[in-house]
C-alpha cells in the first residue's frame, strides 16, 4: 500500500496528502524504518516525494539524530547519502544545495523514462510492395487463357 501511494504521481492532491499523512504517522520510526531490508526504500522515497523542503529538513533532522544506528549497516548508509543526512550536518545551506541537486537528479532520469515509454509505442508493420513478378505472371495467364479460348 504504501509503494502504491510513493510510486503514484505526488503532485496530485489526494496523493500529496496521503503522503504528508504518511510522513506525520511515522515519524519518530524513521531511524527504525531505515536500517530494515524494506523500510529503507520508503524512507528514500517519501524523502524524494516530500512536497515541502521544511518537511524534508525535518526528516533528516530526525536521521541525523540517529546517525549512529544508520551507520552500522549497509541500508542505514544508502538512507545517510539519498537523504543528505551528512549535508544536512555540516550546515542548513550544503545540505538545500544537494537536496536540490538530489531533486533534479530525480526528474531528470524521470523524464528520461518517460520520454522513452513515449518512444516506445507499438512500431507499425510497414506494407510490402507486390513484386512486378507475381503482377507480371498473372497479367500473362490471364492473357494466355483469353487466347485460348478465342481459339
Amino acid at each position: 500500500i504504501i509503494d502504491g501511494i510513493l510510486d503514484s504521481p505526488t503532485g496530485q492532491k489526494p496523493f500529496s496528502k496521503a503522503v504528508k499523512k504518511m510522513y506525520q504517522k511515522l515519524q519518530g520510526k524513521w531511524v527504525a524504518l531505515s536500517v530494515e531490508r524494506v523500510g529503507q526504500h520508503t524512507v528514500k522515497k517519501i524523502f524524494i516525494k516530500l512536497q515541502s523542503m521544511e518537511d524534508r529538513l525535518s526528516l533528516s533532522e530526525e536521521l541525523a539524530q540517529g546517525i549512529h544506528k544508520l551507520d552500522t549497516n549497509a541500508m542505514g548508509r544508502s538512507v545517510i547519502s539519498e537523504c543528505a543526512v551528512r549535508d544536512y550536518m555540516e550546515g542548513e545551506e550544503v545540505w538545500n544545495n544537494a537536496v536540490k541537486k538530489l531533486l533534479e537528479k530525480e526528474s531528470f532520469l524521470k523524464d528520461i523514462i518517460e520520454g522513452n515509454l513515449v518512444g516506445s509505442e507499438k512500431k507499425r508493420k510497414r506494407k510490402r510492395k507486390k513484386t512486378n513478378k507475381v503482377d507480371n505472371e498473372d497479367e500473362e495467364s490471364t492473357a494466355n487463357k483469353v487466347k485460348k479460348s478465342k481459339e
